[in-house]
């Protein structure tokens, strides 16, 4: 975890003063239940005691200036007009201020951010950023958020660089306690924390590829978040059930007969045939905030619906896997949720896979994808004698990195 103590020196070298505070907000590992949250499923992540630190101090210009360590460029940013100026983290500082135009108004921010979070790797920098930005700014701001107000902004502030965040990532950095796993629902709304037990660790190592948000990869992350709502609507009209709104494939999830029928569902199918059959208006299976969607274009269906109705079923299991000290049956459900990610979701690539296989054999009880996937980490859940093989392993797997990660607290502001 970064130390403060440096960002402020750094602060004030860099802005002539003292920050009023520093928000740190951790990253995530999700031990299991990957591409849910968007769908209104449950997920089980930690935070991670690897975090983003931003050191702010309010001014009375209207104007945020922003500085990162990772990154050469400055963001000078007006709120009366928000853009995404140059560097990819400037999009998220936007997104932030466009959230936050009526808190505030008239006020502007210097800040300098500092993180030990990979950048690109599943790992959640993204939203650490965004929380912490939300963090930061509205305390400096005096109008401090927290809890799931805080969250709920910063995902929404992360919908409009152009992902369909499902919200988990801003949760568990908004509301993790340390030691604990957080549960997440979603339909309806509710969270509480799974103790980690003793005797159980967990290393992510790097698969050697980015997983960027961007391009190629928020297109596949999309088609998946539509992929899925098309399959909640065919199968509301296969079991005669109205769902209000988006269709989510947690509105039928709880209806016995749902899991049987996604064979029967349509391998692939566009959100404009899907709105037809079920006389549905197609704007709720494509409405993105900040991405189009092409309605005639065909997703693929079955697997998805497949996946993600096993994934939940999965979170379930292993909250009780942890609750018992079954470290072997946690292990067996992040392997078989590896197999559906690969098989049916299609967002594993072969170097997750390699690294992912190389800790099972080094001694892990089990490991997976951990993230949207199309890169970045896996995760590993092993004793703590075991750490430093599956470490070695999954260097040897991929040239690293790899590191353990310790279940952490969420965001603070001092």
């Amino acid at each position: 975890m970064i130390d403060p103590a440096p960002l402020r020196a750094a602060f004030s070298e860099r802005f002539g003063g003292a920050p009023a505070l520093v928000a740190t907000a951790p990253g995530r590992v999700n031990l299991i239940g990957e591409h849910t949250d968007y769908c209104g499923l449950p997920v089980l992540p930690i935070a991670i005691d690897r975090a983003t630190c931003v050191a702010v101090r309010p001014t009375g210009d209207g104007i945020v200036t922003a500085v990162s360590k990772q990154s050469p460029r400055e963001a000078r940013i007006a709120r009366r007009a928000p853009d995404r100026q140059h560097e990819p983290w400037h999009r998220y500082l936007a997104g932030v201020l466009e959230e936050l135009a009526a808190v505030a108004p008239g006020r502007g921010a210097d800040i300098l951010v500092d993180s030990d979070l990979p950048m690109s790797g599943g790992l959640s920098s993204s939203s650490a950023l965004s929380v912490g930005l939300a963090a930061a700014l509205t305390a400096a701001w005096d109008e401090p958020l927290s809890g799931e107000p805080l969250a709920q902004l910063a995902a929404a502030a992360e919908r409009r660089v152009g992902v369909e965040t499902g919200g988990m990532d801003q949760l568990v950095i908004t509301m993790a306690e340390p030691g604990h796993a957080l549960r997440i629902d979603f339909l309806p709304p509710a969270t509480r924390a799974v103790a980690i037990p003793e005797g159980l660790a967990f290393v992510v190592a790097a698969s050697g590829e980015d997983a960027p948000k961007g391009g190629a990869v928020r297109e596949a992350y999309n088609e998946r978040v539509v992929g899925t709502r098309i399959a909640a609507l065919m199968l509301a009209d296969m079991l005669g059930v109205d769902i209000e709104g988006t269709p989510l494939l947690g509105a039928v999830a709880g209806i016995d007969a749902a899991v049987v029928m996604v064979e029967e569902l349509p391998v692939t199918m566009s959100a404009r045939s899907a709105a037809n059959a079920a006389e549905a208006n197609v704007e709720r299976l494509v409405s993105l905030t900040a991405a189009h969607y092409d309605s005639s274009k065909k997703a693929p269906v079955r697997a998805y619906a497949r996946h993600v109705l096993s994934e939940a079923e999965r979170v379930d299991v292993a909250e009780a896997a942890l609750a018992g000290g079954d470290f072997a049956r946690l292990g067996e459900l992040m392997n078989q949720s590896h197999d559906s990610l690969r098989q049916d979701y299609k967002c594993s690539t072969p170097a997750l896979d390699r690294v992912a296989a190389a800790m099972r054999k080094a001694g892990a009880f089990g490991a997976r994808l951990t993230g949207a996937g199309f890169g970045g980490y896996a995760v590993a859940a092993c004793s703590p004698e075991a750490v430093e093989r599956v470490i070695e392993a999954a260097v040897a797997a991929t040239g690293g990195p790899a590191f353990r990660v310790v279940p952490s607290g969420g965001v603070s502001i001092e």
